[in-house]
């Protein structure tokens, strides 16, 4: 074989290589397991499939160290992953890339009250300002915490499943939940004594997004037309409506009356997926 011949199959076999290659993108290990988790994955690799003629197959890798999701956005623009999942805000926005598509219908910004059982003052909750005259409890690294306190709430600081004990030994009368995440949370907590306070529930816009590290435009792009496609084929409303905590949270709201708060922080890209995804943010109510 002569030099120029030699040179060519060279070249053909790593184009060869480089052309069969996958992209391989990075995801985060939640710190709790939920089936939400499950669901999110499974819409991720959806978008990445509705996709593959245009950016070709993807590899989806889950890192094996647990972290929370303020670690999973840091680690973005670390280049330690390349995706991360988390409550929209205007600061997120601005030090990493959304994808403006709500991942579970606006559900995280839907809330139920858990109380003790034995606490008969949650009957006779009318008005949202009766409520304000109670104690919440709600860990400060949510952005709910602020948004209680911004809307005239007051609440005691604690962690994520401190919060359970803190009602339970009457540091405060309730703690609000996402009606999603609530029945198997109670679960894990292993809850006495508490119950799901009747009649009324929180809603305040708090849409949870899929984020990219800033400047990564293109697979931004490729998710957002991917997340597109499957709306618009009727298979991410389908897989949405099939999960089981979906379902939960639509018994759980149905009858209650809703309070609606401010969220001063849901602004910018925020405001613009509410307005362009309301299907997607009505599917909760529109069978009540």
């Amino acid at each position: 074989m002569n030099k120029l011949a030699l040179i060519a199959v060279v070249v053909l076999g790593i184009y060869s290589v480089k052309s069969n290659a996958k992209e391989v993108i990075r995801i985060p290990t939640f710190t709790t397991d939920h089936p939400i988790i499950e669901y999110l994955h499974l819409q991720l690799q959806q978008a990445i499939k509705a996709t593959e003629q245009d950016y070709g197959k993807a590899e989806v890798i889950r890192l094996k160290i647990p972290v929370e999701e303020e670690r999973q956005l840091r680690n973005l623009n670390q280049s330690i992953t390349d995706i991360a999942w988390a409550t929209c805000s205007l600061q997120r926005n601005e030090a990493y890339l959304p994808v403006l598509v709500p991942q579970v219908a606006g559900l995280f910004g839907l809330r139920v009250n858990l109380i003790r059982e034995d606490d008969k003052r949650f009957a006779k909750i009318d008005t949202v300002d009766v409520l304000k005259g109670l104690l919440a409890v709600q860990s400060a690294k949510w952005h709910d915490y602020d948004i209680l306190v911004n809307n005239g709430f007051t609440v005691l600081s604690s962690d994520r499943f401190s919060a359970y004990r803190a009602v339970e030994k009457g540091l405060a009368d309730y703690y609000p939940r996402g009606i999603a995440e609530v029945t198997g949370e109670m679960k894990t907590a292993q809850t006495k004594a508490l119950i799901i306070a009747p009649d009324h529930a929180l809603r305040y816009p708090l849409l949870y997004l899929l984020y990219v590290k800033k400047g990564n435009t293109t697979l931004a792009n490729r998710l957002t037309t991917g997340f597109e496609r499957t709306i618009q084929s009727g298979a991410f409303l389908a897989h949405l409506e099939s999960q089981q905590w979906y379902q939960q949270a639509r018994t759980i709201l149905r009858g209650r009356t809703i309070f609606d708060l401010q969220n001063s922080g849901s602004l910018g890209g925020c405001l613009q997926a509410e307005k362009q995804h309301q299907a997607l943010l009505q599917a909760p109510y529109d069978k009540n």
